[in-house]
């Protein structure tokens, strides 16, 4: 089968270095009904976070997809509507070319921060977050000036 588009774990060098805990408990993301425009996304670990304090918590997978799409990372909105939790950056955007480049095998994180005034608890295994797949379009005469992607975070504007 060709892959399209979808999840796969990283590679367990890239777990030892980067993550804690059991590789084999990695839960890739996971629509939860048919019609679920979101896959949720779990944590890798248990937490609290107290008010005003954030946390980055390590994926263990990374995502594939055609070379017009992107993968938009949002807040999951139980936890926002009830916690008044956010994503550090709001939303999260990973590009196709995050994955498996020559400098960044596409480890993806989430950074959660909590701005609430009551503890938010979270187990290992709970959804944090939710990701769906997007096309974007391109500008008439886009100038494209850059270079392939090598590397990870904050790579693009090198």
């Amino acid at each position: 089968m060709k892959k399209i588009r979808g999840f796969e774990k990283v590679s367990t060098e890239q777990w030892i270095k980067d993550g804690n805990g059991d590789y084999a408990e990695i839960k890739l993301p996971k629509r939860s009904t048919s019609h679920s425009a979101g896959y949720d996304i779990f944590s890798t670990i248990d937490f609290t976070l107290q008010p005003n304090e954030d946390i980055k918590i390590p994926l263990g997978w990374k995502v594939y997809m055609k070379n017009d799409e992107f993968l938009m990372i949002v807040p999951r909105s139980g936890m926002g509507f009830k916690y008044y939790t956010r994503l550090a950056n709001s939303i999260g955007i990973i590009d196709c070319d995050f994955y498996n480049n020559s400098g960044n095998e596409g480890h993806c994180w989430a950074k959660i921060r909590n701005e609430g005034n009551m503890p938010l608890s979270v187990k290992k295994g709970d959804a944090i977050a939710q990701g769906m797949f997007q096309r974007y379009l391109l500008a008439d005469l886009d100038d494209f000036t850059g270079e392939t992607r090598t590397g990870g975070f904050g790579s693009t504007d090198k």
